[in-house]
């Protein structure tokens, strides 16, 4: 593999019971394809086109004089849906998802799978409960009604009561009882009326991030009395509220769980060749650093990382743009840095990069897995330092994953645990376990390897079992 390729889908390992899973993901998937019976013929083949479906021709025969040899616009579909392969099920979701045009109920059940994937801590109906009592106690839980009401829209499907003859719209209820006359409904009620109480864990935490957001509370005082209301609940449930940037001059708050870094990455140095990069400050108020070694010795990705976390194609966008290259050849240049940085550390650590890349080649998003990452930087070195010096200054990879993940992979030679003399070293393991304590209470998720499993024959199976239960295919 000469370097590796963006491909076209999210894994599609299915979580949980593999057997029920499996059918839900099929059935939906069948349903999406169908929904485009209503598009004609011609246009079937631009939609197939853009949603990477294998629609066949309407007349795969060359002469399509015979209209026998016809294909109906059903019969089409039913044989592009039994060309996906069960692996591609959340891949094809995830594409209808961004590229479909979805009714609002189909587009929550898509994201709900697709979410389902995730290993989101579960918010019990007690929390909720909680929840929307402190946020009772803060008084109106919105500035602007309007706002509100397209965040209900948002996340929300509602139904008309089926008592009614004629057509009312099912969000009238949330306009007359939480908007016209804001003080008909407790947040309890509510909660319970758009089905807050009993959606999925991942919804619900989108909604309470809206909620806090700016655009439905334009008032900075008051996004941070609601924040500050529910915040000892939601710890209670292994989550915090964080403040993750700004949005039109208001702050952003993102729910995460408990541990997660507080802030988005804002520089990377990642890729070094030549020992320590130079570094200074260059405004110690505003914590500004200047990279000051050149790209042959580190490459410092200096563009923020958002929530949604990092991927190749974000890094391979930097390195063009800084570059002044073709996609293409950046993306040719940084496999070759890549992995040359990882065979000068060791071939085990070049096989799991490799065994990586190779694994999530036709994943969607695919995560960038960058190699000797800093961690921390100290202008004094470890012998001057003495005993305050700090542990594990590099990590040999780190990803940063959706929601401010930040997860640090290592590959344990003999030098984690033996002298240099091959001798089992008790003081040398210790720092290894410390190191990795710290790391862990900082918010860091670390994971290690040992040699062996990435040898030749071990390194695609290691990669690919340990890859599928950490991404969980989301």
């Amino acid at each position: 593999m000469p370097y590796p390729l963006v491909g076209a889908g999210l894994g599609s390992e299915m979580a949980g019971d593999p057997i029920a899973v499996d059918i839900e993901a099929r059935d939906l998937v069948r349903e999406l394809v169908s929904s485009l019976h209503y598009l004609r013929h011609v246009d079937l083949d631009t939609v197939g086109g853009a949603l990477r479906l294998a629609i066949p021709a309407q007349h795969p025969d060359p002469s399509p004089a015979d209209a026998v040899k016809s294909l109906s616009k059903r019969q089409r579909l039913d044989l592009a849906f039994e060309a996906i392969a069960p692996s591609e099920y959340d891949a094809v979701c995830a594409r209808f998802l961004q590229h479909g045009d979805l009714t609002i109920e189909l587009k929550n059940r898509v994201e709900d799978l697709l979410w389902s994937r995730e290993n989101w801590p579960s918010i019990t109906v007690r929390t909720r409960r909680e929840v929307a009592e402190a946020l009772d106690e803060v008084d109106a839980i919105w500035l602007e009604s309007d706002k509100l009401l397209d965040l209900v829209k948002r996340h929300w499907v509602l139904s008309s009561p089926e008592w009614s003859f004629d057509w009312k719209d099912p969000y009238e209820s949330v306009v007359q009882h939480m908007i016209r006359n804001p003080g008909d409904w407790t947040t309890m009620e509510f909660f319970k009326e758009i089905g807050a109480l009993d959606g999925g864990d991942r919804r619900f935490v989108l909604f309470l991030e809206g909620l806090l957001s700016g655009s439905v509370n334009p008032k900075e005082a008051r996004q941070r009395e609601l924040a500050a209301a529910i915040s000892p609940i939601l710890a209670r449930a292994g989550l915090k509220i964080v403040e993750s940037g700004t949005t039109d001059g208001y702050p952003d708050f993102t729910i995460v769980a408990a541990g997660t870094r507080p802030r988005p990455a804002q520089l990377i140095l990642f890729a070094g060749q030549h020992g320590k990069p130079s570094l200074r400050v260059r405004d110690v108020l505003d914590q500004s650093i200047e990279v000051l070694t050149g790209d042959d010795s580190v490459l410092a990705y200096d563009v923020p990382v958002t929530e949604r976390g990092l991927t190749w194609r974000d890094v391979e966008s930097w390195w063009s743009r800084r570059q002044g290259v073709p996609p293409e050849q950046a993306k040719r240049e940084l496999w070759r840095r890549l992995t040359s940085v990882c065979s000068d550390v060791s071939p085990a650590q070049r096989a799991l990069l490799v065994a990586y890349y190779d694994y999530a080649k036709d994943h969607d998003p695919l995560f960038a897995l960058l190699p000797e990452v800093w961690l921390h930087w100290d202008p004094v070195s470890r012998r001057q330092r003495g005993e305050d010096a700090y542990l594990n200054q590099r990590m040999d990879f780190l990803m940063l994953l959706p929601r401010l993940r930040r997860v640090v992979l290592e590959v344990d030679g003999e030098q984690h645990y033996t002298t240099s003399a091959r001798q089992p070293s008790p003081r040398i393991y210790s720092k290894t376990t410390r190191g990795d304590r710290d790391l862990r209470l900082a918010g860091y998720e670390v994971y290690r390897f040992s040699g062996y499993e990435l040898g030749e024959d071990r390194a695609a199976n290691t990669v690919s079992e340990f890859f599928d239960r950490l991404l969980d295919r989301s």
